[in-house]
């Protein structure tokens, strides 16, 4: 029997390695929402530090695909999955009030070569009517991104400052679902360290699960056991940000990451 996929669904399949079913991927597009960050001053040469290690993609903001979209312009490089979305919530708050602004249409993004987009669905925004709105973009996000065949991974997060800071199992668990039921082909999640938790969310969201990797732990076997915990617990793979880059050796910090995802 032969079976059909969707051009969604085979690009999907592309950021994940056959041999483990796992996924790769190193964010970098804090310094969109932070400005310029240790280790990441220079966008170009943290760029080519990661594509040197070959994850499985790369999360990049549109002005840093611009600049270094020719690291990707082969076939054995990392794919793109460009950030849509500009979440202005906590650290990211510009304006000391919490909002949520598209900043490329799923169009403009495939435009530019990206394999995926990602954009934010956050719990606990400080007005409700923002979250409203947030849950709207990302439906029409959705929509969109179904009608040309571009994946869409949604950051799906309890960031919003009625949440109080809190990691809740389920909470994350309410909003990865919420995200995949909007249309999400993928979601980008929390793990709060629990494997029972990481579970629970797994079990009960229809589209694999991607963990994020949060603040810097500066602690390898610490970022090892926490890695290994989720992916046995469910999850599908990682994205993660500084801590795969934020160190004096970008590419061996993300070796080495590869490395425990995939157990090469």
């Amino acid at each position: 029997m032969t079976t059909v996929f969707s051009s969604s669904g085979l690009r999907v399949g592309r950021l994940f390695r056959r041999e483990t079913g796992l996924s790769c991927m190193v964010a970098f597009d804090r310094t969109l929402l932070a400005g310029p960050v240790e280790h990441a001053i220079d966008a170009r040469r943290a760029c080519e530090a990661i594509v040197a290690a070959g994850p499985e993609a790369v999360l990049l903001s549109p002005g840093v695909l611009k600049s270094c979209g020719d690291l990707f312009a082969d076939n054995r490089a990392p794919k793109v999955v460009l950030r849509i979305d500009y979440p202005m919530v906590g650290d990211f708050t510009l304006t000391g009030e919490e909002h949520h602004r598209m900043i490329a249409t799923p169009a403009q993004a495939q435009a530019m070569g990206a394999d995926a987009v990602v954009m934010c669905l956050i719990s606990g925004y400080d007005d409700p009517g923002r979250e409203a709105d947030n849950l709207e973009a990302v439906a029409e996000a959705a929509r969109q991104c179904e009608a040309i065949g571009l994946p869409l991974i949604v950051e799906a997060v309890v960031w919003g400052s009625r949440e109080g800071g809190r990691l809740d199992g389920e909470r994350i668990a309410r909003v990865a679902r919420i995200a995949a039921e909007l249309g999400a082909d993928l979601v980008k999640a929390q793990f709060t360290g629990e494997a029972e938790e990481m579970r629970a969310l797994a079990d009960s969201c229809p589209v694999p699960v991607l963990v994020l990797g949060g603040a810097a732990m500066n602690d390898d076997e610490a970022l090892a056991r926490f890695t290994r915990d989720a992916l046995a617990s469910g999850a599908r793979g990682v994205i993660f940000g500084r801590n795969a880059w934020q160190r004096e050796d970008a590419t061996a910090g993300v070796e080495q990451l590869i490395e425990i995802v995939h157990g090469t």
